[in-house]
């Protein structure tokens, strides 16, 4: 093998191992800061509420756009009844709420 290929395949490892390495960092600090979340927005709602959700997905924003994550789930036992749950995930402090008419607005 040449000394040319050598070290392009070198460049390419490092850049792949790199590259990738960020992304596995990226993803467990995101599932961290969900896990976090979770029990917060689920006492939320059963304090505010009196009701019990369960959270099936959730979306973390990078620090430069918005130090937020959104949980989305639905109200247990009726999957129709969609909420949602805004964290700030420097303080942990719910900033805003999604759901129902009646539930989060009540008639």
């Amino acid at each position: 093998m040449s000394r040319r290929w050598r070290i392009t395949l070198i460049v390419f490892v490092a850049f792949t191992l790199l590259v990738g390495g960020c992304a596995v960092t990226y993803h467990v600090k995101n599932s961290n800061i969900v896990k976090k979340a979770t029990p917060i927005g689920l006492e939320y709602f059963k304090k505010e509420y009196n009701v019990d959700v369960e959270f099936t997905d959730s979306q973390v924003f990078a620090g430069y756009v918005s130090s937020k994550v959104v949980l989305y789930g639905h109200v247990k036992g009726d999957e129709n009844e969609a909420i949602n749950i805004w964290i700030n995930y420097n303080t942990y402090e719910v900033e805003n709420v999604g759901g129902p008419k009646g539930l989060i607005h009540p008639e």
